[in-house]
């Protein structure tokens, strides 16, 4: 969904994992959770007409007996059921200081052994049966999904429950889990790309706020996570005032409603974590140099953008697909890489938070190509502010945009990732029939405005590589 093209964050890691199994967002691939003999997700959906969808139908919002709302769209052309939730507030970025990284092991750990289930026992459940459950603490909130055959619903239904109320944080599974942290914090200290998003997270939100934390934590911190820290999480963290579910697949109104009792009905009422207030970010355009001796220079960039629910969402969003987000036929994938050669890749898009909107970038680029590119970028920023865009740029893009929409919802996972999406950014019942609506009511003044509005101000930047004269550039 366009509210966030994380291409490259750590964000929703959960739904891609998900989604492997019946081949949707193919991040991270993979079907192989489904080892069930005689059960084949990839072909179920490759031979279903799901793919066709047009979402004729809205979803509905259902109420469980306690009073749990979620938002269904039954599907009964595929045998699976999926739900996608997300707790609010539950991210890394509302771990306790001197306890970063307590939500990323706390929620990899949810399925690694609850109630009467040690984790060989869980773990053979979910894959004998065809289940997969899994967990994703991101800055804000704490992602996560399941899905299953609907045959085997009641099975998947108890274990997401056990999982979220009465999960082990067995000690013996965190010293486990704590040692890969520390290795995956030196495996982030050595390599380039890491460093540089720690850095461009430090520089445009600032050290001392949360936002500008390594998610993974430092070395005191990881050593000083106790079982007892990951039950304090889970009770302050999970709760019902922050839970947000969405539900898609082969399951009646009158089955979802039972089961968000059977899995939620327990949780705690309330969640605990105070609103963290909005970062005060960094935009003044400047260049923080990393020096490093790598074959590439790569820079991630940013300046300000808008927030999903702004009148001008949809008009700054084709006015970025057109510039930087449309692959190699944006403007500066035409001037720097099919023209120039001077790039592999080069893209920018939109992250949507409602604490920190921006037009994010990134590109790489040998040495001597670097100050080239930057000048291209500089030139097309500043282009497409003063002159706008054409008409055929417009409907090329309105095209492409209205085209490509129902490909992302060629599977049960998807549509539940979508009803939980459409419920945090407040998008309606009636967002799946109204969306391409909006994108072919958005005309040339409207996007000239936007591009004037948020390009007239050039990115702030860094970059890391091996630079000669960096303050020449």
């Amino acid at each position: 969904m366009h509210y966030h093209y994380r291409r490259h964050r750590f964000l929703h890691a959960l739904y891609r994992l998900i989604a492997a199994v019946v081949v949707v967002y193919a991040v991270w691939t993979g079907c192989g959770f489904f080892i069930k003999p005689g059960f084949d997700a990839k072909k179920i959906v490759e031979e279903s007409i799901l793919k066709e969808k047009t979402f004729t139908q809205k979803p509905v919002e259902i109420t469980s007996p306690s009073g749990i709302k979620a938002w269904l769209m039954e599907e009964h052309s595929v045998p699976i059921i999926a739900l996608s939730f997300i707790f609010e507030r539950g991210g890394y970025a509302y771990d306790p200081v001197g306890k970063a990284g307590r939500a990323g092991i706390a929620a990899n750990m949810l399925v690694y052994g609850s109630g009467k289930h040690d984790r060989r026992e869980f773990q053979e459940i979910m894959e004998l049966n065809g289940v997969r459950i899994a967990f994703s603490a991101g800055r804000e909130d704490l992602s996560a999904g399941m899905i299953t055959p609907s045959e085997n619903k009641d099975i998947a239904f108890a274990l997401l429950q056990s999982a979220l109320t009465s999960p082990h944080f067995d000690r013996r599974d965190l010293q486990v889990e704590k040692q890969q942290n520390l290795e995956a914090l030196k495996i982030q200290q050595e390599h380039p790309a890491s460093i540089l998003s720690l850095a461009f997270a430090e520089e445009l939100f600032g050290a001392n706020h949360p936002y500008g934390r390594n998610p993974l934590g430092s070395k005191e911190d990881i050593a000083s996570i106790t079982s007892e820290d990951l039950q304090k999480w889970l009770k302050e963290s999970l709760a019902l005032d922050n839970l947000i579910v969405g539900i898609a697949g082969d399951i009646t109104p009158e089955e979802a409603s039972v089961a968000l009792d059977k899995i939620f009905a327990n949780l705690p009422t309330r969640n605990a974590n105070r609103e963290i207030l909005a970062p005060d970010m960094n935009l003044k355009p400047h260049t923080k140099y990393l020096k490093q001796d790598t074959a590439q220079i790569v820079s991630d960039f940013a300046a300000e953008g808008t927030r999903r629910s702004a009148q001008d969402f949809y008009p700054l969003y084709i006015a970025n697909h057109i510039l930087g987000g449309s692959g190699l036929t944006s403007r500066l994938s035409l001037a720097a890489r099919e023209k120039e050669g001077l790039t592999y890749g080069i893209y920018t898009y939109l992250s949507t938070d409602e604490k920190t909107p921006l037009i994010l970038g990134q590109f790489s680029a040998t040495p001597e190509n670097y100050g080239k590119i930057k000048q291209i970028i500089n030139a097309e920023w500043q282009s497409i502010a003063r002159k706008g865009v054409r008409k055929k740029e417009l409907e090329d893009a309105r095209n492409y945009l209205l085209a490509s929409y129902n490909l992302r919802f060629n599977s049960i996972a998807g549509l539940a990732d979508m009803l939980a999406a459409m419920q945090k950014y407040e998008l309606g019942l009636d967002f799946l029939q109204k969306r391409n609506s909006y994108v072919k009511a958005v005309t040339l003044e409207e996007v000239n405005q936007a591009a004037a509005k948020y390009f007239s101000v050039l990115p702030m930047e860094v970059a890391i590589g091996d630079f000669d004269n960096p303050n020449e550039e």
